[in-house]
């Protein structure tokens, strides 16, 4: 009944294409006012049409990016929770169904992990293998972390002995893994801000310069050279954003 079974609301959080209207609408819009300021045609939004799969594209990485850092933040407090329930000598087993219900009263709403964690207890409650139903679901959140996690209990479990401290110091140490990647994360949010206000800055700057002195760019409108001129900015612009994106991108 459980197993293989994945939250639907899961599943559509982490697809990477999953429809949004309210991106649509946004990129709709600022396909009009790229059309407006590139162009000044109505013929222009034909290819200013073009900025709507690629905003689209921009919107889903930053959606799976948040959805990839709620996750790691809440693995790294299932991860805690496990150990401190197996310092107070529970075995691992029933440190897992207590710490999914300590899981629940620190993310009543809208957890992206506790739906994970639930159908793997569930598993465990069929009768599955607890280091088998684990690894399940590790590759179902899929998260590193988790799957190094799920073969030190496999080991664990296969080896016998106190594997409940090798279970502790994997999890510190994926603990502070976490931890490094977290602060990585804070250390470039005033980067990432930065590099919003870069991107929206040219468009800024030409709807300025329409506004206040449009015959300066006049030459631009209107003949093949300048529409040329045009599209070859927008295309370097966009370009110049992906890279943006790659160089505050930082992985460990």
């Amino acid at each position: 009944m459980g197993k293989g079974r994945r939250p639907r609301k899961q599943r559509k959080a982490v697809s990477k294409w999953s429809f949004d209207w309210v991106s649509v609408f946004q990129g709709a819009c600022l396909s009009a006012v790229i059309a407006f300021l590139f162009y000044k045609s109505f013929l222009g939004v034909f290819v200013a049409a073009g900025v709507i799969p690629f905003w689209l594209k921009l919107r889903a990485d930053e959606k799976a990016k948040k959805h990839r850092a709620d996750m790691l933040m809440e693995f790294k407090e299932y991860m805690m929770l496990i150990v401190a329930s197996l310092q107070t000598g529970y075995s691992l087993e029933k440190a897992l169904r207590q710490s999914e219900s300590e899981l629940k009263r620190l993310y009543p709403s809208e957890s992206v992990l506790l739906p994970f964690v639930h159908v793997m207890n569930q598993r465990i409650g069929m009768n599955v293998q607890l280091e088998k139903a684990f690894f399940e679901f590790a590759k179902e959140v899929d998260l590193e972390e988790a799957i190094s996690l799920a073969e030190i209990i496999s080991f664990a479990k296969r080896s016998g002995g106190n594997y409940g401290k090798n279970i502790r110091d994997t999890a510190f140490k994926i603990e502070e893994n976490l931890s490094v990647k977290q602060e990585i994360e804070t250390i470039t949010t005033e980067k990432r801000l930065e590099l919003k206000v870069m991107c929206v800055m040219p468009l800024a700057i030409l709807a300025y310069i329409t506004i206040t002195s449009s015959s300066f760019i006049a030459p631009l409108y209107g003949n093949a050279l300048g529409i040329l001129i045009m599209t070859a900015c927008l295309i370097a612009y966009g370009l110049l954003i992906m890279l943006g994106r790659r160089i505050i991108e930082i992985n460990i």
